[in-house]
This record gives structure tokens, C-alpha cells and sequence, in this order.
């Protein structure tokens, strides 16, 4: 036999409050505490099964981490122990949550890289592009491109090429000009 135990008696976990001088038995303070736990639980983690093992692992952990039979308030000690539980639980479940959220965005580009409808698209928008600038003189493009797709600066591209800053502008003015009147055909 255990410490403490006999045949056909459970021996009662005594437990003093040092606010109120009370005591009483682990059984009272089950039977007290345990629908306090439950609609706390219930309320944070929206269904009663879950409520259920909260409340008893709280309970468990009460038990165990009882420093002593005499507490400063037994009461606020256990609903510490319920809210750290709680917050565990919430951390470890944010935790999954955001590694199924990162899988689930990797699955999404990897669907839509290999989307047919959206590579033929692209392919279409490309040519489309590619027409328009071949349309420019090739000093224009080559602003055009060191600009936008460079990102140089037109200060820059008119040191760079030894160009003045106006021309520079007059060919940046006509490649605009040129992309506008084709975006004007394509809307109407």
C-alpha cells in the first residue's frame, strides 16, 4: 500500500485558505470550482468537451503544483492556473495554425504558376508590350528602358548618355504619349 492509503478509504486533500482561515476538502473545492472552470473554458473555447478537459487538466495541475495544503486564496491560484493554460494553449495552436496558413499560400502560387490559362495570358500581355515599344525610335526605347525598367533617373540618363536634361524629357514625353494612345485603342 501507498502512503497514506487503507483499504476502501481515499483520503481527502485538506486545504486551508490563508484569507479566510476556511477549510476544506479537495472534494468541496472540486465540486465548487468545477462549473466556475467549465463556463469559463465554455466561453473562451466555444464548446463544452473541450470546456470539460480544460476545467480537469486545470484541477490536475492544482493538485500537483500545490505548493502546500495552505494557500493565500485557492481560488485565484486555480484560475491562474486555468488562464495559463488557456494562453498554452493558444500559443500552440497559433503556432500550427500559421505553418497550415504557410502551406496552404505555398500551394496557392504553386497552382497558379503552373495555370495554363494564366501563362497564356501573360505570354499575350508580353507580345502586346513588346509591339508597342518596338513602335518607339531605339534612342526612345533605350530611355524608356533605362528609366523604367533601370530606374535611373533622368538626370542620370542625360549624364550617362551625354544628352541634355531636355532631350532626355522629350523622349520620356514621347514614349508616354505613345503608350497612352495605345491604352486609349485598348479601352475603347
Amino acid at each position: 500500500m501507498g502512503q497514506g492509503e487503507s483499504e476502501g478509504r481515499r483520503i481527502d486533500l485538506q486545504i486551508v485558505s490563508n484569507d479566510t482561515g476556511e477549510r476544506f476538502s479537495f472534494t468541496d473545492f472540486y465540486r465548487r470550482e468545477k462549473p466556475r472552470l467549465m463556463r469559463f473554458f465554455t466561453r473562451k473555447l466555444g464548446n463544452r468537451a473541450d470546456a470539460d478537459e480544460f476545467s480537469q487538466e486545470t484541477l490536475t495541475r492544482f493538485v500537483r503544483a500545490a505548493p502546500h495544503p495552505s494557500l493565500g486564496s485557492p481560488r485565484a491560484y486555480l484560475t491562474r492556473i486555468a488562464t495559463n493554460l488557456l494562453r498554452d494553449h493558444a500559443e500552440r495552436g497559433s503556432t500550427r495554425l500559421s505553418r497550415q496558413l504557410t502551406l496552404l499560400e505555398d500551394g496557392v502560387n504553386a497552382i497558379s504558376s503552373l495555370d495554363p490559362h494564366r501563362d497564356v495570358q501573360s505570354r499575350q500581355e508580353l507580345a502586346r508590350w513588346t509591339a508597342i515599344l518596338q513602335q518607339l525610335p531605339p534612342r526612345t526605347l533605350e530611355i524608356f528602358l533605362l528609366n523604367r525598367v533601370e530606374g535611373c533617373s533622368y538626370r542620370q540618363i542625360a549624364s550617362d548618355l551625354g544628352e541634355p536634361l531636355w532631350v532626355v524629357q522629350k523622349h520620356m514625353l514621347k514614349a508616354i504619349r505613345l503608350i497612352d494612345r495605345q491604352r486609349e485603342a485598348d479601352n475603347d
